[in-house]
């Protein structure tokens, strides 16, 4: 045979196959089609609708951890803002005591205990011989005089406020009304003053420190006449009960003065 007959029954061949298979090839009924073709779009549904829902748990995920970590720095950030806040106040309370009270401030000192007992006025400061503090040093605030440091260690001041039983200050009245008299400590809150019976004490009068004792400077408010004892026939003295300017069961910060 030859080489072209050969070739023309192979493709005789291959042409009938192809016939063949074309008529044998399955094909899908429109029923069937359209009845799977809800399912798989469900199905299609489903996925993408679980993957949107991955994406977003890992996105709020992602997202309450920066809030965490926003929320930490926004307290780092208030809490130095606090100590700012609180050091300019500082800083002012030294700047005002200095141009009205006395202009030898040592600094400033905070607060770190009240002695508990109603028979003392004692509180305890965060400074001492370390940072300059010594005995008999006058300690104030803006408001007025708080009392004097009695004991020191290394980094603790201990004082003695006006209206403790041991304390004693000199005071005369304010304004440059003259008298001078020496004031107490009374339990738990009240000074008690004395004067001559000349001075014209009266309730309301503002008492001042004076140079008596030489230890506070002059001039810095003590305390508010409350009420005046009535004098007795062999009385030589005019006593008076003294609200004091500061109540120190509440302060928190105070400037100590260098000695006089």
């Amino acid at each position: 045979m030859k080489s072209w007959q050969s070739l023309l029954l192979v493709y005789g061949g291959l042409l009938l196959l192809s016939m063949v298979a074309t008529r044998l090839q399955v094909i899908v009924p429109t029923a069937i089609s359209g009845s799977v073709a809800p399912v798989t779009r469900i199905g299609v549904v489903a996925a993408d609708n679980l993957r949107r829902a991955y994406v977003t748990v890992v996105n709020e995920r992602n997202l309450a951890g920066e809030v965490g970590s926003l929320r930490k720095q926004n307290d780092v950030l208030r809490q130095r803002n606090e100590l700012l806040t609180r050091e300019v106040s500082r800083l002012r309370q030294v700047m005002q005591i200095t141009a009205t009270q006395a202009p030898n401030a040592l600094g400033i000192a905070q607060v770190v205990a009240v002695d508990p007992s109603p028979l003392l006025a004692r509180i305890t400061l965060n400074r001492g011989t370390d940072d300059g503090v010594r005995v008999r040093m006058p300690v104030t605030v803006p408001g007025g005089l708080v009392g004097q440091v009695t004991g020191v260690s290394s980094n603790r001041a201990t004082v003695v406020a006006l209206v403790d039983p041991e304390s004693s200050v000199g005071v005369t009245l304010q304004g440059n009304r003259g008298g001078r008299g020496l004031a107490v400590g009374v339990s738990p809150d009240r000074l008690r003053a004395q004067f001559s019976r000349s001075v014209p004490v009266k309730v309301g009068d503002v008492l001042v420190t004076s140079s008596l004792g030489g230890v506070y400077p002059v001039g810095i408010r003590v305390g508010t006449i409350e009420s005046v004892v009535p004098l007795g026939p062999n009385d030589v003295n005019r006593t008076v009960i003294v609200k004091p300017a500061i109540d120190v069961g509440v302060v928190e910060d105070v400037t100590i003065l260098e000695g006089l």
